[in-house]
C-alpha cells in the first residue's frame, strides 16, 4: 500500500489522513459500495445536480454536506472514513478504509474526483464514505445526467448488504483478509435470520 500517494490525492481534496486501518469489525469497503442498490424504504437518500449545471461542483459539494450533516455522519470532529484502494497498478483491488478528517477548504466532488480516489475527474465522482460509528454510508456516484450523493443509514440492518457479505464469506475466492472481515461485522450486527 502507498499511504503516501492515498493520502496526498486525499489532501488535494481537503481531506487529511488520520489513519491507515480501522477496526475489523468494519463493514467491508466491497459491500458499501452496494449502497447504490439501496431503496427508499431501507432509508436510502439521494440528491442530485444535472451534469450540464454550470455550477456542478460548487452544488454537488454543498449536496455532500448538506446530506452529511442531515444524515448525522460526521460529528464535531468531522471525521469519517473513505473506501480506498491500497493496491499498486498491477495488483488487484485491496480495498481498506482510511480515517480521515475533513479541513477547511474541501473540495469532495472536484478536485477530490479528479484525484483518483474519489472519482475518476472533476464532477465524475465514483466514491464510498462510512460514518466512524459505521451507521451511516454516504456514496458519490455519476449517472447518465446528473451526479449526487446518496446516504443510506444502518447498513447492518439492509438485507441486501448482508447477503452480499455472506455471500463473499462463503466464495473461495474471497481473500482471507475480506472474509474474516465480513465475518466480524456480521457478529457485531447479530440479526435473528443469520
Amino acid at each position: 500500500m502507498n499511504e503516501e500517494r492515498i493520502a496526498a490525492s486525499l489532501i488535494r481534496a481537503g481531506l487529511l489522513w488520520c489513519q491507515a486501518e480501522v477496526s475489523d469489525e468494519e463493514l467491508p469497503v466491497s459491500a458499501a459500495w452496494l449502497a447504490v442498490s439501496c431503496r427508499r424504504e431501507d432509508g436510502r437518500r439521494d440528491e442530485t445536480v444535472n451534469r450540464g449545471d454550470p455550477q456542478l461542483i460548487e452544488k454537488a459539494n454543498a449536496v455532500w454536506l448538506r446530506l452529511a450533516i442531515d444524515s448525522g455522519f460526521m460529528g464535531e470532529d468531522r471525521e469519517f472514513l473513505v473506501g480506498v484502494d491500497c493496491a499498486d497498478e498491477e495488483s488487484a483491488p485491496i480495498l481498506r478504509w482510511a480515517r480521515v478528517r475533513l479541513s477547511g477548504d474541501w473540495d469532495v466532488m472536484g478536485v477530490g474526483a479528479a484525484s483518483g480516489v474519489l472519482g475518476s475527474a472533476a464532477g465524475v465522482p465514483e466514491f464510498v464514505m462510512l460514518s466512524v460509528d459505521g451507521n451511516i454510508i454516504l456514496r458519490g456516484t455519476t449517472w447518465k445526467d446528473s451526479i449526487g450523493v446518496l446516504a443510506v443509514p444502518n447498513p447492518h440492518m439492509i438485507q441486501i448488504i448482508r447477503d452480499y457479505v455472506k455471500r463473499r464469506n462463503v466464495n473461495p475466492r474471497t481473500p482471507d483478509r475480506e472474509r474474516a472481515e465480513g465475518e466480524a461485522w456480521l457478529r457485531k450486527h447479530p440479526l435473528g435470520e443469520d
